[in-house]
């Protein structure tokens, strides 16, 4: 692991490649744990109609995206000029946490927020308590985080109804909801 220069103490940076940035934050627990938050390499959407309106396709298309530009008998063509900007994609995982502003920073503009929701308001004390975040706190993160798709996991076995940690979440946030089971698949929500 690697500290993060310029950033507070308790910010890593794990592994960087063409898949992005890995890194990861110190949450609040009585033990030590940490969230992880996965970014991937903004990119470009190539534009079919104006590949075409240029005359280019195939390795072309490889070569232009690759090099930035492509020269052609007609003229040079950049990237810019076929294409339109497409942020990567952000990935958030949150356990094991009282809110904190590490919970924030992981969530931040993240397209999927998988986040624990241990516990219902009613008990936010013992939340606090034990380290743990309530299913409202999760919908309040991922309201003022601009989080697409908020994954609600971890829940109390005190409670036999997924369902109500849904509805305290959705108090908060408007967005999509899932409440996760054990080896459920999630996918990613498309690109904007």
């Amino acid at each position: 692991m690697v500290q993060v220069h310029g950033e507070q103490p308790g910010h890593w940076l794990l592994a960087t490649g063409a898949f992005g940035v890995l890194s990861a934050r110190r949450l609040d627990h009585p033990v030590d744990s940490y969230g992880y938050r996965l970014v991937e390499p903004d990119g470009h959407r190539m534009l079919p109609e104006l590949l075409a309106r240029h005359g280019i396709a195939g390795t072309d298309v490889g070569r232009l995206r690759r090099d930035g530009r492509l020269d052609l008998p007609g003229g040079t063509v950049t990237l810019a000029e076929v294409s339109q900007p497409r942020p990567g994609q952000r990935f958030a995982f949150v356990m094991d946490t009282r809110l904190c502003d590490a919970v924030y920073a992981l969530a931040d503009g993240a397209d999927m927020l998988v986040i624990e929701a241990t516990f219902l308001s009613s008990e936010a004390g013992i939340a606090a308590t034990y380290g743990h975040l309530t299913a409202a706190q999760a919908g309040q993160v991922a309201a003022e985080s601009g989080v697409r798709l908020l994954v609600l996991t971890h829940f109390s076995q005190r409670y036999h109804n997924a369902a109500v940690f849904h509805a305290e979440a959705a108090e908060h946030f408007d967005g999509e909801i899932v409440i996760a089971a054990d080896l459920d698949r999630i996918p990613v929500p498309r690109r904007r």
